[in-house]
């Protein structure tokens, strides 16, 4: 399923300096797109694009085609009633509004883990950090006691002989 939803994604979700455009989903689903262009029109939220109210909504380009942003297009997608679908299409057009803010956006449990792992991976680099610091110090420590023991101190040198008591 997952390969197909990703399918369906890249065949209709056309990115264009961050907006998205309509038409594709129109044409996937076999929706109308003055129709859907009304709808827009009639939306509350989405009203503002033709108003200008709102820049944060979308676009419309000089041949009169809707460029939406992810908020708009979010909105739009949701709205779409799903008796309007093709019944051959219904199944896929359900998955694409359960599915297409995790696209967009990413699921909100992605993004906890995200921050979960993130948080965690400071917390290592300081403990790291910490560690690091505490093993050079230990290491010199240990260098300057093997390096001081008696048998290191005792001034032996090459040219002594050592005679054996009998």
């Amino acid at each position: 399923m997952e390969t197909t939803a990703l399918t369906m994604f890249n065949k209709t979700v056309k990115i264009e300096n961050e907006t998205i455009w309509i038409k594709p989903v129109c044409d996937f689903f076999n929706l109308n797109v003055q129709s859907q262009q009304r709808k827009l029109k009639s939306d509350p939220i989405l009203s503002k694009l033709w108003t200008k109210i709102s820049t944060d909504l979308g676009e419309i380009d000089q041949n009169g085609r809707v460029l939406l942003s992810k908020k708009g297009f979010l909105r739009w997608v949701q709205i779409i009633n799903p008796n309007t679908i093709d019944e051959n299409l219904l199944s896929q057009f359900l998955i694409f509004q359960e599915l297409i803010f995790d696209y967009l956006i990413g699921s909100a449990e992605e993004q906890k883990r995200i921050g979960d792992l993130n948080s965690k991976l400071q917390e290592l680099k300081a403990e790291y950090g910490r560690l690091g610091a505490e093993v050079k110090a230990t290491q010199k420590a240990l260098f300057e006691a093997l390096n001081h023991r008696y048998q290191y101190i005792l001034p032996f040198s090459d040219n002594t002989t050592t005679t054996a008591i009998s």
